[in-house]
């Protein structure tokens, strides 16, 4: 039988989700005092306090007397072990927050596929402020990160381990995919080839990822690298497929020119990225 799917109920964690809250509070407001925010939170001033301690353990944020600034320069909370794409790749606070750009486009109750990546598993806690959501995956290196962070049903397609590869891969995750409603794909190219096609780096993910993108209902794609075209890998799909495409903005005209041809628009500029949306 090809449908091998391992089902995991995820349980989460209320503080870490307040956490992400407050630090999307203080990156939006650069400085916030510790008062306001218990105000804003309604827990009192030694929670927040705590809250602010961690988060700058983790380097996202600089605490000051009676209040916390945002730290322009943090790195990811989390260290995952997956090779970068590519010497060119953003640093590694432009990925942090490409992935919660991402995961920004998530709604509560969407069923997701997340391709096996570092900016997807960088998804995760910030996908914690959304509700009853239901998670694909192919890798396990995923689940306790999920597990930490996420209360919602957590599947993992079953298939093949390969030598070049540290997902699950193979007929039978083509087969497994293609039996699961997915609302929204997510999936990290390496760039677009000179035939117009957003590529990965292994044979066997892009003939998975191609089932998921003609399944799914939207495709987001997010890419970590500046200057994106002309990128040798093995071929997904099409710019003009997806729904969504979030970068960081140092776009070269190549770049500009692939998607003016894939018909995407800029729907929306953060700092210093930009989200790009087919027509």
């Amino acid at each position: 039988m090809l449908r091998e799917i391992s089902l995991v109920r995820s349980t989460g964690n209320s503080s870490l989700k307040r956490r992400l809250q407050i630090l999307d509070v203080i990156r939006q407001q650069t400085e916030v005092k510790v008062e306001a925010l218990s105000q804003q939170f309604s827990v009192s001033t030694v929670t927040i306090r705590g809250d602010l301690n961690y988060l700058e353990e983790q380097g996202f944020i600089v605490r000051s007397f009676g209040s916390a600034k945002y730290n322009p320069n943090s790195s990811s909370s989390q260290s995952y072990p997956v090779e970068a794409t590519s010497s060119s790749t953003v640093s590694k606070a432009d990925e942090t927050f490409i992935a919660q750009l991402a995961a920004n486009s998530a709604e509560s109750g969407d069923t997701l596929f997340l391709g096996a990546s570092e900016l997807t598993h960088k998804m995760v806690p910030f996908l914690a402020l959304h509700e009853s959501l239901s998670l694909i995956v192919n890798t396990y290196e995923i689940v306790p990160t999920v597990q930490q962070f996420i209360n919602c049903d957590l599947q993992i397609l079953g298939g093949a381990v390969i030598d070049d590869c540290t997902a699950l891969v193979g007929p039978i995750a083509e087969q497994a995919v293609r039996l699961q409603l997915v609302n929204k794909c997510f999936i990290e190219f390496m760039g677009v080839n000179e035939e117009g096609y957003l590529t990965v780096k292994n044979a066997a993910m892009a003939r998975l990822y191609r089932d998921v993108v003609s399944h799914a209902e939207k495709n987001i794609g997010l890419i970590s690298r500046v200057g994106f075209s002309a990128c040798e890998g093995y071929p997904v799909c099409r710019l003009s497929e997806l729904s969504t495409l979030i970068v960081n903005c140092d776009l070269g005209d190549e770049e500009l020119a692939l998607l003016q041809q894939a018909d995407m628009s800029n729907t929306s500029t953060q700092g210093s990225y930009n989200i790009y949306s087919g027509g």
